[in-house]
Formats: C-alpha cells, sequence, structure tokens
C-alpha cells in the first residue's frame, strides 16, 4: 500500500468553491487550501445561470496550485451543491451554461404542478421544493426543449469530472437530490411525463469508483504531465459533510453553510405522510444509508444583507456582524426563513425588516438587530425540525454536530443549544472538502470508509 497520498478535493457551494490539499500518511491528515474564488449565479438570456467554464478554469487553477504545493497529485474529487444539471450535445460539448436553481421559472412550475406534491415525493421520497431538478425538467417541457440535441444529462459534480476526462457517469448520491432516482435508476414514469428520454443519463457508478483520469486539455490547462485520476467522492456536498459525523449510529447533524441541512441517517427511506408535510427528504449517502434530512434556508440570508451593505458603503466581515448582533436590543423578531420572499437573491436586509414590520410590527434600526433576527430565526427553524424529527423517528438525540462554515459561528450555536436543549458539538469548517478526500482515500485504496473514519476522527 502506497504510505502517502496526496488528493485535491474540489468543493464547490453556492457561494464560493475552493480546492483543499489533503495529505495522508496512513495515520493522520494534514490539510492546505491551495484556491479559493467565488461563485454565484449570472443572468443569461432571462434566466439565471452558473459559469460552467469559469468555474472550470478555477478548477485547473486548483489542480497546478496542488500540484505545485505537493510535487505530485495522486486524485481529485468534486462535490456540489445538489439538483442542478447540465446539458451535453451529440458533438460533446456544452449547450448552454447551466440553470441555477433560484431561476423563477423553477417557482412557476411548482406552483402549476402543485396538485403533483405528493405524487412527486412518493417517486424517491424527496421533499417538494421550487429548486427540485423535478421542476426544472418541467419547466423544459413548457418551453419545448428538443431532447434530441441532448447526448447527456450530467448533475453538477459529474459536468465537471466530464469536462476534466470527457467520461460521463451518474453517481447515486448527486442524482438522489433530483427527486426521481430509485433502486439505482431513474423512474421513467416521471421521464415520461417530463417528456425526457431515459437514455441520456449515463451509467450508474459507485461511489468511490475512479471515472477516469484527466484529458490532455485539462493537462495541459492545470500544468501537469502525468496520469491523474478523478476519483468519484460523494457528488453532494452535504453527503461528504455528514461522512464527517462522530456519531456512527443514527448522528444528528446541521450541515451549516448557504443551505443548511438538518437531519439524521437512516438504514431505509422514511416515506411516511409525516415526513412529507414536515418537509423532510430522503437522500443517498456515501456509505449507502439514506440522509433523512430538512432543508432550511441558512446563511444565504445573511451573506445576501452582507451583499446589500457592501452595496450601501457599510463593508462589513462576518464576525463583525455576528458581534453587532450579539450585541444587539432584544427586539423578540424573527421570520420564516423558508418563506418564499427570502429565496431570491436583493435587498435581502430590506425584505428582512418589511417582513418584520409586517408580520410583527417590529421596526428593525440597526444591522446588529436584522443579524440577531436572521440568527435567531435560524435556530428557531432548527428547534422545529427538531422536534418533527423526533416525532418522525420515534428517536432521542443526545448531541447536536454542526458541520461546514456555520460551525464556527459559537454566537449562534449557543442561540441553538439553548432552543434545541442538547449540547451542540462544533465539527470541521471544511467539512464536504474533509468527506470528499475520505472518499477518495477510499477509491485509492487506502482503507475502508471505516477504518479511516476511525483513523482521522
Amino acid at each position: 500500500m502506497k504510505k502517502v497520498y496526496n488528493v485535491l478535493a474540489i468543493d464547490l457551494g453556492a457561494s464560493s468553491g475552493r480546492g483543499i490539499l489533503y495529505t495522508f500518511d496512513g495515520k493522520s491528515l494534514r490539510e492546505k487550501v491551495v484556491h479559493r474564488f467565488a461563485n454565484g449565479a449570472e443572468e443569461e438570456k432571462g434566466h439565471l445561470v452558473w459559469n460552467a467554464a469559469g468555474i472550470y478554469k478555477e478548477i485547473c487553477r486548483a489542480i497546478r496550485f496542488a500540484d505545485e504545493a505537493c510535487g505530485k497529485v495522486d486524485s481529485i474529487g468534486v462535490d456540489t451543491w445538489g439538483v442542478d444539471f447540465g446539458l451535453i450535445g451529440k458533438d460533446g460539448r456544452l449547450l448552454e451554461n447551466p440553470r441555477h436553481y433560484r431561476d423563477a421559472v423553477n417557482t412557476e412550475m411548482r406552483r402549476k404542478y402543485a396538485e403533483k406534491d405528493k405524487a412527486f415525493f412518493d417517486i424517491a421520497g424527496v421533499s417538494v421544493n421550487d429548486f427540485n431538478t423535478t421542476y426544472q425538467l418541467l419547466a423544459r417541457k413548457e418551453e419545448k426543449f428538443d431532447w434530441s440535441q441532448v447526448q447527456y444529462l450530467l448533475f453538477m459534480p459529474q459536468l465537471f469530472g466530464y469536462f476534466l476526462t470527457g467520461v460521463a457517469a451518474t453517481e447515486p448520491t448527486i442524482a438522489s437530490t433530483g427527486g426521481f432516482f430509485v433502486n439505482g435508476t431513474f423512474d421513467k414514469g416521471f421521464l415520461r411525463e417530463a417528456g425526457v428520454p431515459s437514455g441520456i443519463f449515463p451509467p450508474v457508478r459507485k461511489t468511490f469508483a475512479a471515472l477516469g483520469s484527466l484529458n490532455e486539455q485539462t493537462k495541459r490547462l492545470s500544468g501537469i504531465s502525468y496520469d491523474l485520476p478523478v476519483i468519484l467522492s460523494p457528488g453532494h456536498d452535504t453527503a461528504c459533510a455528514v461522512l464527517c459525523c462522530k456519531e456512527r449510529s443514527h448522528p444528528l447533524y446541521l450541515s451549516s453553510g448557504t443551505w443548511s441541512l438538518f437531519g439524521t441517517v437512516e438504514e431505509k427511506p422514511v416515506l411516511s405522510d409525516m415526513a412529507f408535510y414536515g418537509k423532510y427528504t430522503n437522500e443517498l449517502g456515501g456509505d449507502g444509508n439514506v440522509r433523512f434530512l430538512r432543508n432550511i434556508m441558512g446563511m444565504w440570508v445573511i451573506q445576501e444583507c452582507r451583499r446589500e451593505w457592501a452595496d450601501a458603503g457599510m463593508k462589513f466581515d462576518y464576525p463583525a456582524i455576528v458581534r453587532m448582533a450579539e450585541s444587539a436590543e432584544v427586539t423578540g423578531a424573527y421570520i420564516d426563513l423558508n418563506d418564499d420572499i427570502f429565496f431570491s437573491p436583493g435587498q435581502m436586509a430590506t425584505k428582512v425588516c418589511e417582513y418584520v414590520r409586517e408580520k410583527q410590527g417590529i421596526q428593525l434600526m440597526t444591522v446588529g438587530e436584522i443579524a440577531a433576527c436572521v440568527y435567531q430565526s435560524m435556530a428557531m427553524s432548527y428547534s422545529r425540525a427538531f422536534e418533527e424529527l423526533k416525532k418522525i423517528t420515534g428517536r432521542e438525540y443526545k448531541v447536536l454536530q454542526i458541520l461546514g462554515g456555520g460551525s464556527q459561528n459559537a454566537y449562534l450555536n449557543g442561540i441553538i443549544e439553548r432552543k434545541l436543549g442538547i449540547p451542540v458539538l462544533a465539527g470541521s469548517i471544511e467539512a464536504s472538502s474533509l468527506g470528499n478526500a475520505l472518499g477518495q482515500l477510499v477509491g485509492l485504496g487506502a482503507g475502508s470508509l471505516q477504518s479511516l473514519r476511525e483513523k482521522i476522527f
């Protein structure tokens, strides 16, 4: 067995991307951030889209920087947010920039097909949300999209895997976010309804398998000459993060980033009416179990508030915003984070103030009061999800592990702890990247998932 492994985790979030180099010596794991870059929605032809070519170039830069940092990289893995996809044409090229899950047309489809909510949930146990892949595909049906020009539909991690290697594949954890992936295949009944040919989905490959090696174009852009494999780490960032839970059996976790994913792990999908009405979802984990969780708007609202404040000439970093929230007057204001008004970008602080004034008659006056309102609302959302989860699963949970960037917010963690009434354990800030690296090490033969977790955690 190789004694030292250097693996590059490409972790793409809705607001930023990062490349982190992990070095495993058989006993412990060291990390080095080699590249960070901004990411986000762009407007194009009346839609919100992702700049796929730009992201690909940033990935190539990360490979170059990782190679310079360690001498030789042993593998790469890519994880991203869920539900979105890219379309590859018959000529092997991307037909158009992938649409963003916050594109307004998705909300229109969700409303148009509202009577199908329970039927869509029953397909795979995925909660009904505006951003679901199901509604994105139904939007294409409304537009009379010509599927005959499409060779592959690739979810985002595999889209970039295709750019890197030229090999097309489907990875289960990311496919399960779509809403129509069941027992290792895509539901043909839904595809017929949406008018989508089943042949555009490439073969399903096992998580942790090798996708292929970098193609010549990627090697040239990355400045390397050796063969470098891309491993199918869990494609969904939350699936990566959950691999980092210290508790093995039915852990309670909060993956805290732009989105908050609050839930546990079950051996099989939970398809009860309580799960449906509680807006819980069933997605696959890298270990083959089910991530039973609820999607809650997370740091997105604060991120967008910060952007509005910056546009007004008030530039604050996140620690400064937290300090202002801590020292703000207690107003009792709160918002429903999952209200449609907070889903779209732009003027978020203004939306928060108007919402609170209309619903509660409270006037928020300062940055600190607005931020405190948002943080309190986040904790309240987690508390409600926690009580629902206990009823649905019939389990008691002794500790909540917070994973991801939100884990470093001690102020918010304290509020959560008081609301839930159980201890909060702050986990890895880069949990998605760390789980990505763990998956690569499994794929490279450095050890089993269980043995690696015991050594690393």
